[in-house]
């Protein structure tokens, strides 16, 4: 190991020879020493064998840039991808450089392209190869062309048995649909319709040659309509469906109707008896809320019964108390208890005696009315 200052002092011819063989073994040894040589210059070598490595004194003569190691390795400094450890002299912006320990990146126009560490290659831009071989495992793709494979597995499972059983269809989830503007051809379209019945939910559309429009002349046709039709409708009505056909009519819901589809009715419900104003004819049928009857028990409630009432039993008041076989009317049976609150007004009133009134019972007799209990 030397190192010298290169400086070769005026000497005896001894010395001077010793001085120069010093001066030589620093060069021939590129001033191979633990410590840097004492004098430095621009450019110098010095083979540091404290670090093992060879180094070259900079331009500026003001630090020292690592080369090699000096058992042969070939290191580079770390770089960037604006200025990669190992570029190209007329493309200092491309090439390869270290952004992290256990990385290898590869930088291309001053942008980093590819990454390599223990995770595997991070690639930024798009990947070309005419073919691929071994595994690809991507989070995200997008194939541009045709992908073809011996085999796809979807999450280790074959892609055909992944949609085994799904049939696929074209927007059946769609909350619209593309309709065009078509509202003059002279030409029978086909009216769409849901399937099944269904309201709402992902539901298929259906069409029937039977069921169609005609845009130019605005007629809908159908085999049989049925239902009630308002207003002006073309043709004759004909048969129980309401089918028409022929001349202009107006039609309005069964209004000669002789027989209407009665359903058995046995709910607790308060129901309303129709009635009509006269005895034959086209009638309406009306109804009354002062009329009602009970399905559930065969209750008939009205404010006020009319008529004789000779076949009336079990009415309280009017068929108890008298016994014989004659129909002489020559009795008046009342009750003997009066066990809620009475007004008479507008009448006088008579009671066959003795008459028991119940604690908290009033019997009220209106101004010019009278009450005699016989």
């Amino acid at each position: 190991m030397a190192i010298h200052d290169y400086v070769l002092d005026n000497q005896s011819g001894a010395n001077f020879r010793a001085d120069l063989n010093d001066a030589l073994a620093a060069i021939v040894s590129n001033n191979s020493s633990s410590t840097q040589p004492t004098t430095r210059y621009a450019y110098q070598w010095w083979a540091d064998t404290n670090e093992g490595v060879l180094k070259i004194r900079n331009s500026a003569n003001d630090a020292w840039i690592t080369l090699l190691q000096l058992d042969g390795t070939l290191t580079l400094e770390d770089g960037s991808n604006t200025a990669p450890a190992l570029g190209f002299r007329d493309d200092l912006n491309t090439g390869i450089f270290s952004s992290a320990a256990d990385t290898l990146d590869v930088t291309c126009g001053g942008t980093t392209r590819g990454s390599f560490s223990s995770t595997g290659l991070a690639v930024t831009g798009n990947v070309t190869a005419t073919t691929f071989v071994g595994d690809i495992d991507a989070v995200d793709g997008d194939f541009d062309g045709t992908l073809e494979a011996d085999a796809i597995t979807v999450a280790g499972v074959a892609l055909s048995t992944v949609i085994a059983g799904t049939t696929v269809t074209t927007a059946t989830n769609a909350n619209h649909i593309s309709v065009a503007d078509n509202e003059s051809t002279n030409e029978n379209n086909l009216i769409p319709f849901i399937e099944d019945a269904s309201a709402t939910g992902n539901v298929g559309l259906e069409s029937d040659g039977d069921f169609t429009y005609n845009p130019s002349t605005g007629t809908v046709t159908a085999t049989v309509f049925v239902g009630a039709f308002t207003g002006n409708v073309t043709g004759n009505a004909s048969g129980s469906s309401g089918s028409c056909t022929g001349n202009s009519a107006t039609a309005t819901t069964a209004t000669t109707a002789t027989n209407v589809t009665a359903a058995d009715e046995s709910s607790d419900t308060t129901c309303f008896p129709l009635f009509v104003t006269a005895a034959t004819g086209d009638l309406p049928p009306k109804t009354g809320s002062n009329l009602s009857f009970n399905s559930s028990n065969g209750t008939l409630t009205a404010t006020a019964f009319s008529g004789d009432g000779s076949g009336l039993t079990n009415v309280s008041g009017g068929g108890s108390g008298a016994q014989g076989g004659g129909s002489d009317e020559i009795f008046y049976l009342s009750d003997k208890n009066a066990t809620t609150n009475y007004t008479i007004t507008g009448h006088n009133a008579m009671v066959a005696g003795p008459l028991t009134i119940d604690s908290g019972v009033t019997i009220q007799v209106d101004s010019g009315c009278a009450l005699t209990i016989v």
